[in-house]
C-alpha cells in the first residue's frame, strides 16, 4: 500500500484509545509454541520460465539468482509490482498495460479462464531457503500456510508433502508434519507451485468494486510459518460462553483438539489456566488418534464464573477480554500449548413483527450501522493501514464492519475484538460461489472445508456477531445443508443467516435482511421516502447514496494531468464495473440541483457538499426509524484502490465529505432533520435517560436572514428516537434555503448542532420508473443553485498547535466577520508548505458553516511522525471561502 511513513493510531474516548496499549485481558496472552515466520528472501518465477522441476527447486542451493525477489505474503502480480516488473497499477489505466489484461470488462474476468497468452495461464513458483533452530530430540515440526490461492503443490527438501488435489482454496488453512524431510541447523529449501483460480473455483473476484488482477490475485496471500511440538499437539481451542438470563452469571466450555502423531499411544495431563485458576484432566490417546477434550462446567465448577466482564461493542460497554492457555503434558514435559483471548458476551437475532432482522448483545438491541472494508488489490499487508481503518469507524461513530469474502488475517478480528468493533463476514457473492449449478469438480469439498477453517478461527473472536453463508442468493438447500452441519459440529456461537438478501433459504428459511441497494445517487428524502427497496426500514446489508469524489489533492495522485478534467475514460477507468463503470448519474444529479459544472474546483466543492449530504441524510434516516429499521451497511467502507465510488475516505485515507457527513449522523445524541415530513428528530444513542434536553430550529434564507425559529423541551429515553416537532413553512423563503439545529442538555450546555441546505423545490422521484434498485430516477431536482450566489465570506482563522507524539493536536478557531453564510468551511493540515494532506487525522468537525457573527473551534488530533519532518501548515477552504493560511 502506499505509504512512505510508519504511523501508529491513538483513540481516546471512542477516538484515540491506542492499539499498542495493553489490552483489557485478564493477563497478557502467551503464543505458544513459538512461531517462526518464513517471509523473507523468498523468489518467485513462472514455470513457463523454469524447466527445472520441484524436486530440484525444493533443493539448498538450487540457483533462483534470476528469479524475482520477493517477500511473502504477496500475490504473483503484487510481487512483480514491487520489484518495479510492473509500473504501479493505481496510476492512471497503468493496470491496463499487465499482461494477460486483454479482456472487455475489468471485472467479470475473474469469471472467465485465463486469457491466451497470459503468463499467469502458467503455474508459477515461490522458493526460499531457511535455517531453523537446533531442535531437540524427538521434536514435531510443522509447516504452515493460512492462505494459498488457489492450488498448490509443495515441497521441502527434494521431497513433495502436499499435491494440488489436495492443497485447493483460497479460505484453507494448511499444516503440514515435516519433521522428517527437516534438517534443524542447516539449510531448508521450500517450494510452493501455485496455480491460479478457474473459471469455477471458489477463490477471490472483486465482482464489480473495482478490476480484477491479471494473475487473479493468485499467490501466498497469507502467512507462512513454522512451530514445533512433541508427541501431542494442542489444536484449535476454543471457550463457549453461556450466560443467564440476567447477564450475571457465565458458564464456561474450554476445549481443544489433541492429536498424537506418534505410533504410540500416550497418556497425559490437559491443563487450562483461566483468570488465576487452573483445571486438569487426564487423557489418553490411541496412536495416531485425534479427538476434542473439553472442560465442562458440570464437572469444573470454577467455569462458572458471577458476575464475569462481559464484552461489549464499544458504544455499549468496554470490549473485556480474558485470556485461557492450555498445555498437554507427557510426563514431566509440556509436548504442546496453546493460548487464546476470547470474550464472555452473547448475540441473539430475531425477527420482528415485520420481519426484520434484529440484533441484540447481552439483552440490548443494537442498530447496526456501518460498511464494508476492503483489502488492497493485490492483496499489499500493513498493520499501519489497518489501524486506521479501524480508528475512522470510530471516529465516524459507526459500529460494524462487513466482509463480504476477503477473509483477511487473524490480526484483523484480534483488533476489532480489542476496539469493540462488531464484524459481519460471509461468503462472497456474484462468482463461482453462488454458480452452484456449476459445482462439478471439487467445489463442494472445498466449500466444506473453507467454511470448516474459517468457523473454527472465527468462532473465537467476540466481534464477530454473524456468519453469512451466502451474500446476494441463499445456498441451494443441499449446499445450505452441509454448512449448517458444519456450524451445529463446531459449535458456532452465533446467529447464521443464509445470505445477505432478502430470499427465503430453502432449509433456514427467511433472511430477515435485504440487500436492494441503491448503489448510485439518490437525493436525501430517498431514504425516508423509500418503503420498497433501500429507505430506512429493515435490515440493509448494502447500500450507498453512490460515488464519492476524492478531493483533488488525492485525484492528482492517480489521475494524470492532462486527463484532471473534463471527465474522461481515465476517469471511469477508477470507477467500478458491470452497472457501474462511471460516475454520470452522480454528476447529473450534481448538475441538476447545484447547477452546471464550469470546472474541476466547481465539481469538487459541488461533490463535496453533495456526498456530505447523501451520506448524513442516509445514515440519519435509519437512526430516526429504529427499530422499525435494524441495520445499515454502508457500502463501502474504503477501496482496493484509488476510486471514485463507495468510500468514506479515499485510497490515501483523506476524509472528505461522505466521512464528516456520517460522523455527524452517528453522534451518539444527535438532533436531525427529516426530509419526509419536515419536522425534526432527536436520537438518544445512549443507554440512559436525558431529562430536559432542549432541541431548537432556525430557517434562514440564502442571504442568512432569519425567518424562524423554534424549540421544545424533550426527555429522552435510552436508545430512542424522538420526534421534537413540525418545523413551520415561513412565507418568503428563497429557492435554497438554510436550517440550524441545536440540541442542548438541561444546562444549557450544546450537545449536537447540524446545519442543512435546503430547497423550497423538492426533490421527486420518479418511482415507476425505477426498472431495478440500483438507484431511482428523478421527475424533479431540488434547487440548490443559490449556493453559487454566495459572495466571498470574510473568515478569520487562527490555529494552535500542540506537539505531543501520537497525541499532537491542533486547534482551529475560525470567525465568520462577514454578513454572508460562510459555506462548508474546510480545514486541512499538511506537511509543509505546499505539501501533501496529513494522514491519519481525526477533526471534531470538518466542513462545517458558519452564519454570520458564528464562532466555531475545531480540534484534529495527529502523529507527528506523519509530518514525516516538515512543519504542520493549516490550510482552510470552502465553498465560498478564499483558501487561507493563519
Amino acid at each position: 500500500m502506499p505509504r512512505s511513513r510508519k504511523f501508529s493510531t491513538r483513540l481516546m474516548e471512542g477516538l484515540f484509545v491506542s492499539l499498542l496499549l495493553p489490552m483489557m485481558v485478564a493477563g497478557a496472552p502467551e503464543i505458544q509454541p513459538a512461531r517462526i515466520y518464513l517471509h523473507k528472501n523468498w523468489q518467485i518465477q513462472s514455470s513457463c520460465e523454469v524447466t527445472a522441476i520441484g524436486e530440484q527447486i525444493s533443493s539448498t542451493g538450487f540457483d533462483a539468482n534470476a528469479w524475482h525477489k520477493a517477500d511473502i505474503p504477496a500475490t504473483v502480480v503484487g510481487a512483480l509490482v514491487t520489484d518495479k516488473t510492473y509500473p504501479d497499477p493505481n496510476y492512471g489505466t497503468n493496470l491496463k498495460s499487465f499482461p494477460g489484461m486483454n479482456y472487455s470488462d475489468k471485472n467479470l474476468f475473474a469469471n472467465q479462464d485465463m486469457p491466451e497468452g497470459s503468463p499467469f495461464r502458467c503455474s508459477w513458483w515461490y522458493r526460499t531457503e531457511f535455517t531453523p533452530p537446533a531442535g531437540e530430540a524427538k521434536k514435531t515440526e510443522w509447516l504452515n500456510f493460512l492462505g494459498i490461492n488457489y492450488r498448490a503443490n509443495i515441497w521441502i527438501n527434494g521431497h513433495k508433502i502436499a499435491d494440488a488435489n489436495d492443497v485447493a482454496g483460497t479460505y484453507r488453512s494448511y499444516e503440514f508434519d515435516v519433521s522428517k524431510f527437516l534438517q534443524p541447523g542447516k539449510a531448508n529449501a521450500i517450494a510452493v507451485e501455485v496455480f491460479a483460480p478457474g473459471k469455477y473455483d471458489l477463490g477471490i473476484t472483486w465482482v464489480d468494486w473495482n478490476p480484477t488482477p491479471p494473475d487473479k490475485d493468485m499467490g501466498i496471500w497469507k502467512e507462512v510459518f513454522m512451530t514445533s511440538s512433541g508427541d501431542v499437539a494442542v489444536r484449535n481451542p476454543f471457550v463457549a460462553s453461556k450466560l443467564d438470563a440476567e447477564y450475571k452469571t457465565a458458564e464456561l466450555t474450554i476445549s481443544a483438539e489433541l492429536r498424537n502423531v506418534s505410533n504410540e499411544p500416550v497418556k497425559g495431563v490437559l491443563r487450562a489456566e483461566l483468570d488465576g485458576t487452573e483445571l486438569k484432566q487426564s487423557v489418553e490417546l490411541a496412536a495416531g488418534e485425534s479427538k476434542t477434550v473439553k472442560f465442562a462446567p458440570e464437572k469444573f465448577a470454577k467455569l462458572r464464573l458471577r458476575h464475569p466482564k462481559l464484552w461489549w461493542p464499544y458504544q455499549m460497554g468496554t470490549p473485556h477480554l480474558y485470556t485461557t492457555k492450555l498445555s498437554f503434558e507427557i510426563g514431566k514435559q509440556v509436548s504442546d500449548a496453546a493460548s487464546l483471548t476470547f470474550g464472555i458476551r452473547e448475540v441473539t437475532s430475531e425477527l420482528t413483527d415485520k420481519g426484520h432482522r434484529l440484533f441484540k448483545v447481552n439483552g440490548r438491541k443494537v442498530l447496526i450501522r456501518g460498511a464494508a472494508w476492503a483489502p488492497d488489490l493485490l492483496f499489499r499487508w500493513s498493520s499501519e493501514r489497518l489501524d486506521v481503518d479501524l480508528a475512522y469507524v470510530r471516529d465516524m461513530g459507526m459500529n460494524t464492519i462487513r466482509l463480504e469474502g476477503r477473509l483477511d488475517r487473524d490480526e484483523f478480528f484480534e483488533k476489532t475484538d480489542q476496539l469493540g468493533i462488531l464484524v459481519m463476514p460471509g461468503w462472497t457473492c456474484c462468482d463461482a460461489w453462488e454458480r452452484w449449478k456449476n459445482w462439478n469438480g471439487d467445489q463442494n469439498r472445498v466449500a466444506a472445508a473453507s467454511l470448516r477453517d474459517q468457523i473454527t478461527r472465527l468462532r473465537n473472536h467476540p466481534s464477530v456477531f454473524v456468519w453469512l453463508n451466502g451474500s446476494d442468493n441463499p445456498p441451494p438447500a443441499e449446499v445450505e445443508s452441509v454448512y449448517l452441519n458444519i456450524e451445529k459440529e463446531l459449535d458456532w456461537p452465533n446467529p447464521i443467516m443464509s445470505s445477505a438478501s432478502e430470499q427465503k433459504a430453502v432449509v433456514s428459511g427467511e433472511s430477515g435482511v435485504k440487500m436492494t441497494g441503491p448503489y448510485e445517487y439518490v437525493p436525501p428524502v430517498y431514504w425516508l421516502a423509500d418503503t420498497q427497496a433501500g429507505g430506512a426500514h429493515g435490515y440493509n446489508t448494502e447500500t450507498s447514496p453512490g460515488p464519492a469524489i476524492p478531493p483533488r489533492e488525492s485525484l492528482e495522485k492517480f489521475i494524470p494531468k492532462d486527463h484532471l478534467w473534463p471527465i474522461d475514460d481515465v476517469w471511469n477507468y477508477h470507477a467500478g464495473g458491470e452497472r457501474f463503470t462511471t460516475v454520470n448519474i452522480f454528476t447529473d444529479g450534481l448538475n441538476h440541483r447545484y447547477g452546471q459544472v464550469s470546472s474541476l474546483d466547481d465539481y469538487e466543492r459541488k461533490a463535496q457538499a453533495m456526498t456530505y449530504d447523501g451520506q448524513r441524510a442516509m445514515f440519519e434516516a435509519y437512526a430516526r426509524n429504529k427499530y422499525t429499521s435494524t441495520g445499515v451497511i454502508q457500502w463501502m467502507l474504503n477501496n482496493a484502490w484509488p476510486s471514485l465510488i463507495w468510500h468514506l475516505y479515499d485510497y490515501y485515507l483523506v476524509p472528505a465529505g461522505g466521512y464528516f457527513g456520517t460522523k455527524k449522523a452517528c453522534e451518539p445524541v444527535h438532533v436531525q432533520y427529516s426530509y419526509d415530513d419536515n419536522s425534526v428528530a432527536v436520537i438518544n444513542g445512549t443507554y440512559e435517560t436525558l431529562k430536559g434536553a432542549k432541541a431548537s430550529a432556525k430557517i434562514y434564507n440564502i442571504d442568512a436572514k432569519e425567518k424562524s425559529f423554534r424549540e421544545a423541551t424533550l426527555d429522552l429515553s435510552p436508545d430512542s428516537s424522538t420526534k421534537a416537532f413540525d418545523l413551520p413553512n415561513p412565507d418568503g423563503l428563497t429557492p435554497t434555503y438554510f436550517l440550524r439545529l441545536e440540541l442542548r442538555d438541561s444546562a444549557g450546555k450544546l450537545v449536537s448542532e447540524n446545519f442543512y441546505w435546503l430547497s423550497t423545490k423538492p426533490d421527486v422521484l420518479d418511482w415507476a420508473k425505477r426498472s431495478d434498485t440500483v438507484y431511482t430516477p428523478q421527475k424533479e431536482f431540488a434547487d440548490l443553485t443559490g449556493l453559487n450566489s454566495l459572495p466571498v465570506a470574510r473568515v478569520t482563522i487562527s490555529k494552535t498547535v500542540h506537539m505531543s507524539g501520537t497525541d499532537s493536536t491542533v486547534t482551529v478557531a475560525a470567525e465568520n466577520k462577514g454578513t454572508s453564510v460562510a459555506f462548508m468551511v474546510h480545514p486541512r493540515l499538511i506537511r509543509g508548505k505546499g505539501g501533501d494532506d496529513v494522514t491519519p487525522i481525526f477533526w471534531s468537525d470538518n466542513y462545517f458553516s458558519l452564519l454570520p457573527g458564528e464562532k466555531k473551534s475545531v480540534t484534529a488530533k495527529f502523529d507527528s511522525a506523519s509530518l514525516q519532518g516538515a512543519s504542520p501548515e493549516l490550510v482552510v477552504e470552502g465553498w465560498d471561502v478564499e483558501p487561507t493560511t493563519p
